[in-house]
């Protein structure tokens, strides 16, 4: 009788623990993320930064509340996390929100989400027309898929390991420290349907030697080549009376000219 009763018990616990990672609680490490709820909306404030953890799920609810915001900085500067989960509610997703991630392989996209996907590790909008960001860790190549238009601000900030970089054809607009810090990036094409180079958008891209901007080139922000230091030639297709240069926009060297430096105008 009495191993009968101990039996019945060990039956109910594991049944208890079988239904416990099936009822939607998540695991320890995502209890740690911190949310803000408003207008029955919850927003990821801060995605938990510890060096066990490797993957993060930001999950479709929050205490009843669809998660539908990643906050600015909610994911930056994260230590040892490899991949990150978004759920199926998020809308918005900040510009400064992931950056910085050493670690990080690659991004998943619940496939119900309708404002995101992923493709090979890397964070689109759903209609696959602009990139947001490429995990840091995710390789030292890349070819970005033809349909993308514009690469939004700090899609590839500080990745640090990327060498080679494939743009695709229809590209129109590079934004804000888009290859900010991209410091072992060596060689970069730009498509003739290129319009606009933002801010900061290549600063401190060290090992970039040579480039060539198309003839509808629109306009090129201020301070663009921020200590490019070996950027010593940039051709230019385009006539300088068509393009808005903004403040510095070329190549120095810790904000010094560099006297080697040729830029050849058509």
């Amino acid at each position: 009788m009495k191993r009968k009763i101990i039996s019945a018990v060990c039956i109910l616990f594991a049944v208890a623990v079988l239904f416990s990672g099936c009822n939607g609680q998540l695991p320890a490490e995502n209890t740690k993320i911190k949310y803000k709820v408003e207008n029955s909306n919850a927003t990821v404030t801060e995605l938990p930064n510890n060096t066990t953890i490797k993957t993060v799920v930001i999950p479709d609810e929050y205490e009843g509340s669809p998660v539908t915001d990643i906050a600015d900085f909610a994911g930056c500067n994260l230590e040892s996390v490899e991949v990150i989960k978004i759920g199926k509610n998020v809308e918005n997703i900040g510009v400064w929100a992931f950056e910085n991630n050493q670690s990080l392989k690659a991004f998943e996209v619940s496939e119900e989400n309708k404002n995101f996907c992923c493709v090979d590790g890397v964070l689109y909008t759903k209609d696959m027309k602009t990139l947001l960001f490429y995990p840091a860790a995710k390789g030292e190549s890349f070819v970005i898929p033809d349909s993308v238009k514009t690469l939004r601000t700090k899609c590839f900030y500080k990745c640090s390991g990327l060498k080679s970089l494939t743009l695709p054809s229809k590209l129109k607009t590079i934004e804000e420290k888009a290859f900010f810090r991209c410091s072992s990036l060596t060689d970069i094409s730009i498509p003739d349907s290129l319009e606009y180079i933002g801010k900061d958008a290549f600063g401190y891209c060290s090992e970039l030697k040579e480039i060539t901007l198309p003839k509808g080139l629109e306009e090129i922000g201020e301070y663009a080549f921020y200590n490019c230091s070996k950027l010593l030639k940039i051709n230019m297709k385009c006539a300088k009376e068509s393009v808005r240069l903004g403040k510095s926009w070329y190549p120095t060297n810790n904000g010094l000219n560099i006297d080697k430096l040729e830029i050849i105008w058509e």
